[in-house]
């Protein structure tokens, strides 16, 4: 059996950024792989399916893979934001001066555009850099926690087997977790997560089985969201929130590219699986469409985008959705990397390219 402990320790105490990513995202597709195992390939993708394209996307800003776009990308908008402060300070400047209105704003707004772009360009780098140390940081933090809950988990199913049955308590398990908020570092989501895992263990009805997994999932990332609100506020500053969220929040889950700017959209036509169409259970129906509720579409794909990624409603509204109409899709429990890839990260290497 393996050592989770030791490759959740060795992942997230790796030195070097890149390599530290890389390790965190298979051991999430391993454990996606165990929790399967232990669930039922047919309960559909668990929170560790989800968090393998989580983590390989962060690897992209970690290893400011995407500092180039974004530099080009700032630079525009500062540029053209520049240009428009511009023509403000030139036609004020013409109604001062014995300057021409057009000479005026031509001057006024050539320089506002260059200034405009240097800063532009000069924050996105300073951003992507502060960007890659936040986002390695919070990479780590949901491995740590969520990865050792389950570890722990995956644990006392191990040791289940081998005891009565009547001993084989999961409350007493899901006691030994924190009591508390997410924000405060406490554990009561991932308490309530894993026993909507439990009740789809141990269910017979494909039905329950799906919605549990489900509910389960929602509530493992929204505690991972709550945990990581700080870091993702910091990564991307207000004023260029809605610009990176419109232009550079694309991701892929297996062989499908999305961007959060856009509504989730349908997989193969259809809004939701069947199982998942109407939900039956009360609790993951108030989650939903509750007072407080995150679904932010109500049963279907419409204004389910994300303007700012920031924003944590606009974020679980978008991800609430994507997690439900894609809950029983293969690519979501499809590897990341490839078998030499895979074998490579195993033995402490950076995997060949393409990533």
């Amino acid at each position: 059996m393996m050592n989770w402990s030791h490759e959740i320790d060795d992942a997230i105490q790796t030195s070097d950024p890149r390599l530290s990513n890389f390790k965190i995202t298979r051991l999430h597709w391993l454990l996606s792989n165990a929790l399967s195992e232990e669930l039922g390939h047919d309960v559909g993708a668990n929170f560790h399916s989800w968090a393998v394209w989580g983590s390989r996307k962060a690897g992209v800003t970690i290893r400011q893979a995407d500092r180039d776009q974004a530099s080009r990308d700032a630079t525009i908008v500062a540029g053209i934001v520049g240009g428009l402060v511009g023509v403000v300070v030139g036609w004020a400047v013409a109604r001062t001066s014995t300057i021409s209105l057009p000479t005026s704003i031509m001057t006024w707004v050539t320089i506002g555009t260059i200034t405009g772009g240097i800063c532009g360009w000069l924050l996105a780098r300073y951003t992507r850099v502060r960007a890659a140390s936040l986002i390695l940081r919070g990479n780590r933090i949901v491995l740590d926690d969520i990865g050792r809950v389950t570890a722990s988990y995956l644990n006392f199913l191990s040791r289940s087997r081998s005891l009565p049955a009547e001993t084989a308590d999961f409350a007493s398990w899901r006691a030994s977790l924190r009591p508390g908020k997410s924000e405060d570092d406490g554990q009561d989501l991932l308490a309530r997560a894993f026993s909507c895992y439990e009740q789809a263990r141990t269910s017979d009805d494909a039905k329950t089985k799906h919605e549990q997994t489900y509910f389960g999932n929602c509530l493992a990332v929204l505690h991972e969201h709550y945990r990581l609100q700080p870091i993702i506020a910091r990564s991307l500053p207000f004023l260029i929130s809605r610009c990176v969220t419109q232009r550079l929040m694309t991701y892929s889950v297996g062989e499908t590219q999305l961007a959060v700017h856009d509504d989730v959209p349908p997989l193969d036509e259809t809004t939701f699986p069947p199982t998942l169409m109407k939900i039956q259970s009360i609790e993951l129906g108030e989650f939903l469409h509750g007072s407080h509720g995150w679904d932010v579409g109500r049963d279907q794909l419409t204004d389910t985008k994300a303007h700012a990624w920031t924003d944590l409603h606009q974020r679980m509204g978008y991800i609430v959705n994507l997690f439900r109409t894609r809950h029983l899709s293969p690519d979501v429990v499809a590897s990341p990397y490839d078998d030499d890839q895979l074998s490579d990260i195993a033995e402490g290497k950076l995997p060949q390219q393409p990533w």
